[in-house]
């Protein structure tokens, strides 16, 4: 239905340019002109919001054993279009093109911190970092399992597939400027990108309805496998409090359905794209960044990174070298800081804007808000309410941490099960007290180490000179 727009209206967009971006907006959006004009809920929004929580519910609701059967097939069959599209997409003409956009850097993007962030942030999301899923499917696990083996393999085969899935999307981008003069740089960005420019390429490609529901499934797919490890990531430390442990996970994880269906109806409504990309903005990657620089520093210098070799090679059979080391206790953490405190820093500073649909210069969609425009788009800033909620929606995952910190100061550590295990095959657990003088120390003595070792290589060198 993208490829055409009603020529009965008065709207001038489609005649200016693709129409693609006029389906989004007008036909499936609804979209208003600001976040502060709400409109009212578009219903086929809204039932596909609906029916996306009905299956996730259904897949969910048995625990491990009904999700990892629906992963068959939600993990599997975007593969299988992704290697349809490739091959499709690589033969096209002006696929060449697309390719060569994706793979030529522009160096001068990394001075821009939102450009870590956003990289940081997607690396999170796809390896499901610091939202909790992978401890809890990890449970499940046997103790001796290799998760070196585990972890090294996710990693590679996910930046294997997010470039794979790159040289895809880029190589059909291409033929869309061929056919309709698009530049490929001029990605949309967001949901536009798969919406918009990806639906424009496909419109032009041999049957594209098989193709279009090829691409919108497998979109559904990858969604499903996020909503799987989110709702586990509540569902299984709930089901652990002694509280809750009389619920059955059938009712309490039909709770959380319940919630997280509620709060998203407003994104279900005209201007939900704009509420959408509030909370992708300040509720998603502030708080995992955090979340991830809290747990790199818990584990390596609150719990103890020597106990914690030797758990993973008590799991593994092989004690970690020295190249994991150095990254859990001092790259990680570090970078993780940097990119996070630069981009808070940006956030203060400059006012946080978001794409709004204002329509063309000839028709404006609403000329008392704001004048159109040649790409119909326009950045305006946040209203005061909205950056009050995007300070709440970042601190309320925070603030957590340091409440519990406060209010368990003094609980009894409980002991751990795997830990006996481990003494009881001769390895030595050492009770590791964190202070800051010791750490410092140590520091202190690397350095030293370090710096006498390069004096003497001077020296050594020196001396074959003079030789």
């Amino acid at each position: 239905p993208w490829t055409k727009c009603d020529n009965t209206t008065a709207d001038y967009e489609c005649c200016h340019n693709d129409s693609s971006k006029y389906y989004w907006y007008v036909s499936a959006l609804q979209a208003t002109t600001s976040i502060s004009e709400p409109g009212g809920f578009v219903p086929g929004v809204i039932i596909s919001w609906t029916v996306g929580w009905v299956i996730t519910y259904a897949c969910l609701f048995k625990g491990p054993e009904s999700t990892g059967k629906a992963a068959y097939f939600t993990a599997t069959f975007p593969y299988v279009v992704l290697i349809c599209l490739f091959f499709r997409g690589v033969t096209l003409p002006g696929a060449g093109r697309g390719l060569a956009v994706f793979f030529t850097p522009d160096f001068a993007k990394l001075i821009d911190p939102n450009v870590w962030v956003d990289a940081a942030g997607q690396i999170f999301f796809s390896l499901s970092v610091g939202f909790g899923s992978l401890i809890c499917f990890a449970s499940y696990n046997p103790v001796k399992n290799n998760c070196v083996k585990d972890a090294s393999f996710i990693s590679i085969i996910n930046c294997g597939t997010s470039v794979f899935s790159g040289v895809v999307v880029y190589s059909i981008l291409g033929y869309r400027e061929t056919q309709t003069s698009i530049k490929v740089e001029d990605v949309d960005k967001g949901p536009g990108l798969a919406f918009i420019a990806y639906t424009t390429a496909v419109a032009e490609m041999p049957l594209s309805q098989l193709w279009s529901a090829a691409f919108f499934i497998m979109m559904m797919m990858l969604a499903l496998n996020s909503e799987f490890g989110s709702i586990e990531a509540c569902v299984t430390p709930l089901k652990d409090q002694k509280a809750l442990r009389g619920v059955k996970r059938e009712i309490l994880c039909l709770i959380l359905c319940c919630i997280m269906y509620l709060v998203g109806l407003p994104m279900c409504m005209q201007n939900g794209l704009y509420v959408f990309t509030l909370w992708d903005n300040y509720a998603v990657t502030i708080p995992l960044l955090f979340v991830g620089a809290c747990e790199c520093l818990a584990v390596a210098w609150l719990y103890g990174l020597d106990r914690f070799n030797k758990e993973i090679e008590f799991m593994s059979g092989s004690y970690p070298n020295i190249y994991w080391r150095f990254c859990w206790k001092w790259l990680s953490p570090i970078l993780i800081i940097v990119v996070l405190m630069s981009s808070c820093i940006k956030k203060m500073i400059v006012p946080e804007t978001y794409e709004s649909y204002v329509g063309c210069e000839q028709h404006p969609l609403n000329p008392e808000v704001a004048a159109g425009t040649e790409t119909w788009l326009r950045d305006i800033a946040f209203p005061w309410w909205g950056q009050m909620l995007a300070a709440i929606l970042v601190c309320a995952p925070i603030i957590w941490i340091p409440i519990c910190c406060f209010l368990g100061r003094n609980a009894p550590v409980p002991d751990i099960p795997m830990l006996e295990g481990m003494e009881e095959e001769g390895y030595v657990i050492e009770n590791h007290v964190f202070d800051w003088r010791t750490e410092v120390q140590e520091i202190k003595t690397a350095l030293r180490i370090g710096q006498k070792g390069q004096e003497e290589g001077t020296d050594d060198k020196n001396e074959v000179t003079a030789v």
